[in-house]
This record gives C-alpha cells, sequence and structure tokens, in this order.
C-alpha cells in the first residue's frame, strides 16, 4: 500500500473503531427526496450529500449536529470537489485499488470484513459511500500537490543543516563510554527517603577519583548497583541526565539525578564524535519536504475557492 493510503488508514482508524464499538448507532430514517442544494462549478452537491457528511463527522470527531457541524460538512464537500476537479484537469483519478485497499484494513483492523463494516456504517445511518468518496478526495488531492508541486520544493543541505541546528539535533552524534550508578528508590518513597538517597549519592560522587574506583565507591552503600554503559549515544539518555552526561567531561561525574525509581549518577569514562547512519537528516529533510508541501497545497486550495463559481440554491 503507497504512503498516502497508509497515512489514511491512520487518519480514519478512529472513526472505525467507533462504528465497529456500535457507538452514535441510530435508527434508519425515511426516505426522503433529494435535491440540489449547492453547484461547484457545475458539479452538484445535494442534501443527501450534506447530511451524510454531517453524521460522518459527528462519527470521526464525537461532535454533536449542530449548524456549525453542518456548515464545516459543506464547506468539506466544497473542498472536495474543487480537488476533484483540479485532478481531472491534470488527468489523476482516484485509484480504486487503494480505496479498497484502505477500506478493507480499516475493516480488519475492527476485526471485521469489508461488509461487516459497511454494515456497522449503515446502522449509524451513514452510506459506505461517504466513506469511499472522502478517501478518494484524498488521494487525489495528494497527487496533484505532487504533480504540481515536487520539482518546484527543493529541501537544500542548508535547510536540513539550521532545522537540525533549531531542533538540538546533529547527525553526528556523541557517543559516550559510562558507568552509571543506581541508587534503588523503594514504592511510594517519601521525601526523608528521597533526602537520604540523595546524600549518599552526594557521598560517593565526593570519593570518586576515577572511573576505575566506581565500583569499590558503591561498595556498602544500600541499594546502589553499578553498569557499564558502552557506546551508548547521549541522545539515549533521559534528560536531565543526558544534558548533564554531554556536558560533562571525561573522567568527571555527573551531579545525582532523580528518576522515577531511582537515584542516578553517571561517570564519564570516554566521549568520542561518531557519525549517524544519516537516518535523523534523512527524517528530517522528509518532514521539511511535507511542511513545504501542505504550505504549497493550502495557496492552491484557497486559490480555487476564489476563483470558484459557487452556486447555493
Amino acid at each position: 500500500m503507497s504512503s498516502a493510503a497508509l497515512y489514511l488508514v491512520r487518519g480514519l482508524a478512529l472513526f472505525a473503531a467507533l462504528v465497529s464499538a456500535g457507538l452514535f448507532a441510530t435508527p434508519p430514517g425515511r426516505a426522503q427526496e433529494v435535491s440540489i442544494k449547492i453547484l461547484v462549478n457545475d458539479d452538484p452537491i445535494s442534501d443527501y450529500d450534506i447530511a451524510q457528511r454531517e453524521r460522518f463527522l459527528a462519527l470521526t470527531t464525537k461532535e454533536q449536529p449542530s449548524p456549525e457541524l453542518k456548515k464545516k460538512s459543506t464547506d468539506m464537500l466544497i473542498d472536495e470537489h474543487l480537488q476533484i476537479q483540479e485532478g481531472r484537469k491534470l488527468g489523476v483519478t482516484p485509484d480504486e485499488e487503494d480505496v479498497t485497499k484502505i477500506v478493507d484494513d480499516m475493516a480488519s483492523k475492527n476485526g471485521l470484513d469489508v461488509a461487516g463494516l459497511t454494515t456497522a456504517l449503515g446502522k449509524a445511518g451513514v452510506n459506505v459511500k461517504t466513506l469511499k468518496d472522502r478517501i478518494r478526495a484524498q488521494l487525489v488531492w495528494q497527487s496533484v500537490v505532487r504533480q504540481k508541486f515536487a520539482r518546484e520544493v527543493q529541501i537544500g543541505d542548508v535547510d536540513v543543516d539550521q532545522a537540525l541546528a533549531d531542533s538540538g539535533e546533529d547527525e553526528a552524534q556523541s557517543s559516550v563510554q559510562v558507568q552509571q550508578v543506581r541508587l534503588e528508590l523503594p514504592s511510594g518513597a517519601d521525601q526523608r527517603v528521597l533526602a537520604a538517597k540523595l546524600a549518599a549519592a552526594e557521598a560517593m560522587r565526593a570519593r570518586f577519583t576515577g572511573c576505575a574506583n566506581v565500583p569499590d565507591m558503591a561498595k556498602g552503600v544500600e541499594g546502589a548497583t553499578v553498569k557499564t554503559l558502552l557506546e551508548q549515544q547521549a541522545t539515549n539518555l533521559a534528560q536531565p541526565a543526558r544534558l548533564l552526561v554531554q556536558n560533562a567531561k571525561v573522567g568527571q561525574m555527573t551531579p545525582p539525578t532523580v528518576s522515577r525509581s531511582a537515584v542516578e549518577l553517571y561517570a564519564v569514562c570516554g566521549n568520542r564524535a561518531v557519525s549517524s547512519d544519516g537516518s535523523v537528516r534523512e527524517t528530517t529533510q522528509r518532514k521539511l519536504m511535507n511542511e513545504e508541501m501542505m504550505i504549497r497545497a493550502e495557496r492552491l486550495l484557497r486559490d480555487l475557492r476564489q476563483d470558484a463559481f459557487v452556486e447555493y440554491r
């Protein structure tokens, strides 16, 4: 399945869970005459379409039917018609195989087959076509945005470097060798016990002369254990220990920090720069690309709204 399809599955999983759980179930209403309420560049939107989308949004957002939700549903349908129309201009049509796979995956994640999901939707008053139309519009729009802007959006090394610097990450990471000293805290430890453990940790730190004496230093201290962390990346340590280790020099011991279950000290025994596998940089580049594409997509949709002929009846 494409990445776009997987994204849609994640985005609609809550909806499927709500339906399969039987929530928001409503008795079927009487058949009503369908009338056209809106024309979007001559493409019709009926009162049935609007009612269906409102029920769909009530399921996915847990909102109650209201004039505001009806307007939100109407605006969403108008946008989707504009997106589909733009797709037609570019020769983009929804991949029905992807639509089927997404619906099938949604059903299977909730212990249903497609027929079961369709039945559950029907009990909630939603035609499965409403779900499929929503998926089709999103797939088409993603293809339109990629086709229009993929070549225009260029994320250079300078952009990635700046983003990494702003986030405090770097593809060159610090690999440290440390010895971790833990003084276990009993369950439900009060402030008196915590203060005693911190005092014991400070006393141990005062006796620290180098990594070689850490095991001896911990002997006789109740609840103290020593663990050697070889080639442990500093970024994998929890804060504030990570920052303390990163700023400590080789041969120093950090001040004690408190985790959920222990008071901890870290003796820094080695530190060298290592190159990452590039995954951080690649992830950052993809994130920047997606953010820029989303900005372009919103601008395009805004322009389509401004140029569209929308007639309300």
